[in-house]
């Protein structure tokens, strides 16, 4: 029987050399005391009761491939320790009824996604896996591994984070000696956590424990790029690319960090460096092309060196068809520098195409939309949007864009109601303020689309140190004209009121430097509404002036402002949209966001 026990000893030790049985089994040799050669010359040694016992489980365990196999060698290695064991043969039991738990529970994880429809099937299906894994570490507490899955399965909906992080924990002191698997359950103790400087510092240990862990450093960088620590981000990224130079994630999240830097041309440095490596990779062209693009929006960029941005831009993104004619993302961005180029024509079929690759692009969707807007094809604009919105109730920007539709499709009245809800959530909503005293103004609610506007200005001008300077002129020049104009223009004598128009009018003007016909033109009716109408007809002419170089579509409407001013008349507008009733189409269903 001892001959019998130090042959399994070794088949055991064999198989976990060759990795069947991983980490589960203690290397431990057979106990010293267990060779007949140990035996004191002349003594008789009697196997312990439960030795056969024993024998039988190590024997079934090497073949055990069942749950009903190995939860007989758990029963058989129970019956053995009751019956009586020596220490070594006591130490050998434990292992086995650890191992068998845990390769038990391994099978059962598998089944979850079997039951994943059934709640309660999850729930029990749960609960005996925890306890197979309960009896594991209780056999041997120095079970990573199964306190790893415990881990796992506590992080499932439902399950107790706390415990989640106490057995994580108890893993990581597990695997002192281990320093890869201890990274990689850090990593797993990083997802868990529930502050960012706490997730932070795991996967800085993660990376401490294992520099290679690339999973470690793309979380870690991942995060610090959601929370705007840009320079971190680089500095993280290209120390994961000197490791590893052809990891592309690491590559993506250093250009990303340096446009969050506003670095395009650093950004731009370092893809030129990998594309002289690898130039038929048309990634890294349309990555580039992002770069120039942001390059063309700098502050201070000329005319010519921001014409000289997009024109790299587009190399780079036809560059990237010619090698993928299917990469939606660079089809999108080509229509998106189409369209604002103008090329309407153009930007439409790119986009269509990209749609017709990925047709849940959200990008896509958009940029359709917009182009069906400049064309003049509000219904299908406003389609789109509605689909988007479906698919995100919750994103501001989207909701105003469609009720800006709605407008734009002469349906003020469910631009209003759209925007009522908005402001309804928030009351110093100034962008959905704005936007609902454009639609008032339209069906004739002059009064409520005066409240509207100074509310939005008041809200915005507490906001000014908080944004862009050129934001906020954009923002501000947009509705304090609004405002100034129909102060200066309402046919409601009452609300009238010149000189706040010539007030709000200049700022307009100073806010987009004087060359806004529009708001000139608005400036002339302030002017004229006090009867100043010599700087009436000063500015209206300079309004049509403008107008005609930018090929204003209001050139028409701009020249009877000026004929009224030229005869000393002020100008008076009462908009009374007509409600399109033509039927909108059924939004499609909500693509995934």
């Amino acid at each position: 029987m001892m001959l019998l026990r130090t042959k399994m000893l070794a088949c055991l030790g064999l198989l976990a050399v060759m990795g069947t049985t991983g980490a589960v089994w203690a290397q431990e040799e057979a106990p010293a005391e267990s060779s007949a050669e140990s035996s004191p010359a002349g003594a008789t040694q009697e196997a312990p009761g439960g030795q056969s016992k024993l024998d039988e489980a190590t024997a079934l365990k090497l073949n055990a491939a069942t749950p009903a196999d190995l939860g007989k060698v758990i029963e058989l290695c129970e019956q053995a320790l009751e019956a009586g064991l020596d220490e070594g043969s006591t130490r050998l039991a434990k292992q086995l009824i650890a191992a068998s738990a845990f390769q038990r529970a391994q099978l059962m994880v598998q089944s979850l996604p079997a039951v994943a429809n059934n709640p309660n099937a999850v729930r029990q299906l749960r609960r005996r896996t925890m306890d197979e894994l309960k009896k594991a570490v209780e056999n041997n507490p120095a079970l990573a591994e199964a306190f790893i899955l415990m881990a796992r399965l506590e992080a499932l909906p439902g399950g107790d984070r706390g415990a989640a992080m106490d057995y994580l924990n108890q893993a990581i002191d597990n695997l002192k000696d281990k320093p890869v698997d201890q990274s990689q359950a850090y990593v797993l103790r990083a997802q868990l956590q529930e502050g960012n400087d706490e997730r932070l510092a795991d996967l800085r240990k993660a990376i401490k424990a294992d520099s290679t862990n690339s999973d470690a450093w793309q979380l870690l960088i991942g995060i610090q790029l959601r929370l705007g620590k840009f320079q971190e981000a680089v500095d993280d990224a290209k120390k994961l690319l000197e490791k590893d130079e052809g990891n592309e994630i690491a590559l993506l999240a250093a250009v990303e960090a340096l446009l969050g830097l506003e670095k395009a041309d650093e950004a731009i440095e370092l893809l030129d460096a990998r594309i002289a490596k690898d130039e038929k990779n048309g990634m890294y062209h349309r990555v580039r092309a992002l770069a120039y693009r942001q390059k063309s929006y700098a502050d201070g960029i000329s005319e010519a060196d921001k014409k000289t941005a997009n024109e790299h831009a587009m190399d780079d993104l036809n560059k990237a068809l010619e090698l993928d004619k299917r990469d939606a993302e660079a089809l999108v961005m080509r229509g998106t520098l189409y369209y604002e180029l103008k090329e309407f024509e153009k930007a439409n079929r790119d986009i269509s195409d990209s749609l017709l690759i990925r047709p849940d692009s959200v990008r896509g969707v958009m940029m359709r939309s917009m182009v069906a807007a400049q064309e003049g094809r509000y219904a299908d604009a406003i389609t789109d949007m509605e689909m988007l919105v479906r698919a995100d109730p919750s994103n501001l920007d989207w909701i105003r864009q469609l009720a800006s539709y709605y407008q734009m499709d002469k349906r003020p009245r469910l631009a209003i109601k759209l925007l009522d809800q908005l402001i309804e959530s928030d009351a110093n909503d100034w962008a959905s303020l704005r936007l609902r005293g454009d639609a008032k103004l339209s069906v004739s609610q002059h009064q409520e689309a005066v409240e509207d506007y100074e509310k939005a200005l008041a809200t915005l001008e507490k906001q000014r140190d908080k944004m862009d300077k050129e934001e906020f002129n954009q923002d501000y020049s947009g509705l304090a004209n609004n405002l100034a104009w129909v102060l200066a223009t309402s046919p409601e004598e009452e609300l009238r009121d010149g000189p706040r128009s010539v007030e709000l009018g200049l700022k307009a003007c100073e806010a987009t430097d004087y060359q806004a016909a529009h708001i000139l033109s608005t400036l002339a009716a302030g002017y004229a509404e006090i009867g100043d109408f010599d700087n009436a007809r000063k500015w209206s002419a300079k309004a049509v002036e403008l107008g005609k170089d930018e090929g204003h579509e209001q050139v028409e409407q701009l020249e009877k402002e000026l004929e009224s001013y030229q005869q000393n008349k002020p100008w008076r507008e009462e908009q009374d949209t007509e409600e399109n009733q033509k039927p909108l189409a059924v939004p499609s269903d909500t693509i995934e966001t």
